[in-house]
């Protein structure tokens, strides 16, 4: 689940939840999507996604409630970045837990733009990191941290967007993977815009798929309807296949 979907997530099932956690208002690529893009707020502009996140393991829900995603634009090219949430999972006997979860912060810098090279590439560094030794013991986080660090592209062609970012994400006292993913986006109504993504990471030579449709709708200027429905592909076996969801709010606040 997004900007990750869930790195930022509870950590119940790794295999499924690795992803979820993880846009400007108009942009395919960040929130509700795993894979992100080269966008970037602008100068002196807040955003704030505030979502539910939702995975299904195991025939029972984990929960991300609330989200928050906080992004601030630093001149045009850079942007900074926090995410906190407050995660839920089913322990063993059927009884729900909560605690606060990992929170993730990162800088992503854009170097190529668009309208000079046709295309956009940026970096966005993150590190994820437990806050809370309680939510570690009862297995809301891991204890160690987790480093990411991808890139990002971006081009237009015709009426079409399309997004795909490639990275290493290093895992202390775990292991390491590779994750990448791609989105293509297409306007489908009045200011909304409908994506299919596809995403992968790759741990210790096993590939665990998802596959994510989206949409933004651009309620008003400063509000943006952000929801995505997906499945993971890669749990080996009907029982451990799950399906991810994302709702939220994102509000843009310009200088």
């Amino acid at each position: 689940m997004p900007r990750g979907f869930t790195r930022r997530f509870v950590q119940f099932d790794a295999a499924i939840l690795a992803a979820i956690l993880a846009a400007s208002a108009y942009a395919q690529g960040g929130p509700p999507f795993v894979t992100d893009d080269p966008g970037t707020p602008g100068n002196g502009t807040w955003e704030v996604n505030a979502a539910v996140i939702g995975a299904q393991s195991h025939r029972h829900w984990d929960l991300a409630a609330p989200d928050l995603d906080i992004n601030y634009g630093l001149g045009e090219q850079v942007e900074l970045n926090v995410d906190l949430n407050w995660a839920s999972a089913e322990a063993a006997g059927g009884r729900r837990m909560s605690g606060l979860g990992a929170a993730d912060v990162g800088v992503k810098w854009r170097f190529v733009e668009q309208d000079k090279s046709g295309f956009a590439l940026s970096v966005y560094p993150q590190m994820l990191m437990n806050l809370s030794s309680s939510s570690a013991a009862r297995g809301l986080t891991t204890e160690g941290r987790e480093f990411l660090l991808p890139a990002q592209i971006s081009t237009v062609y015709g009426a079409f967007e399309f997004d795909a970012e490639a990275g290493r994400n290093l895992v202390q006292g775990g292991s390491d993977a590779w994750v990448a993913g791609v989105i293509v986006a297409h306007a489908c109504g009045p200011n909304l815009e409908c994506g299919l993504e596809l995403h992968g990471e790759l741990i210790e030579h096993q590939l665990d798929p998802l596959v994510n449709l989206g949409v933004h709708w651009g309620m008003t200027e400063h509000v943006v309807l952000l929801a995505s429905f997906g499945r993971d592909l890669g749990s080996g076996g009907v029982d451990g296949q799950s399906f991810l969801f994302y709702f939220g709010i994102q509000y843009l606040r310009k200088p």
